[in-house]
């Protein structure tokens, strides 16, 4: 198959009075890359899908994607299974600050390459939806909920401090069952609700995931 040699672009975010390279996926070991559809949508949402094909093994490339996420800041879950009904290994990824949502799975071919499937869902421009019973911060700006690969979401805008914004939840959660098993996180039943903020300028940007609680999460510490 003929390579296309395409451009796999999207903007990430960049901190307060930083402006970063484009995030590119940049397939190592790329042997061919094809887009997957048009004008792609999923439940509102709209989708930039690639089908990749690598000379790298399927676990190498997982690592290396793991790696280029966590360097760029996003959120990764400690634990995020395969793909249901599929049962492949995927990598799950979150630009809380761009409201982005990475997706990239794959299989090995029998020839030693792999085929891998590179998702990203540009979830600040999906149509905003109810708070799905989760409370919204007093005061709140830019509510918007949506569904990702890893969760369902509740994010805002707050003029407050992440203590004040944990210190809310903390005040309001438990009369829903739920109970703080550390800073920021609650849990009910096998259910967890996590709080991730990021300060942009004056304003607080915050993130409430609600998903299957797999244990504590870890981040990975930040490459210097």
């Amino acid at each position: 198959m003929t390579s296309l040699l395409l451009a796999l672009a999207l903007t990430a975010a960049p901190d307060a009075g930083v402006t970063p390279a484009p995030f590119t996926w940049d397939v190592p070991g790329l042997l061919e890359v094809v887009p997957v559809g048009q004008k792609m949508e999923r439940s509102g949402l709209p989708l930039k899908m690639y089908l990749a094909h690598s000379s790298w093994e399927l676990d190498r490339l997982l690592l290396h994607y793991t790696a280029r996420f966590a360097e760029a800041g996003y959120f990764i879950p400690a634990r995020m299974g395969r793909l249901p009904g599929l049962k492949l290994p995927r990598l799950v990824a979150l630009d809380d600050t761009h409201m982005i949502s990475f997706l990239v799975y794959g299989w090995p071919e029998k020839d030693g390459t792999t085929t891998l499937v590179l998702g990203a869902a540009d979830l600040g421009h999906r149509k905003p939806a109810s708070a799905n019973g989760l409370p919204v911060f007093p005061g709140a700006s830019s509510v918007t909920t949506f569904d990702v690969e890893l969760a369902t979401a509740l994010s805002f805008r707050a003029e407050a401090t992440e203590a004040e914004v944990i210190d809310f939840y903390r005040s309001v959660l438990p009369s829903g069952g739920w109970v703080e098993r550390e800073p920021g996180t609650f849990i009910r039943a096998e259910r967890a609700v996590r709080v991730l903020a990021k300060k942009q300028g004056r304003s607080l940007s915050v993130v409430l995931l609600e998903q299957h609680d797999d244990g504590p999460v870890e981040r990975p510490a930040a490459t210097r």
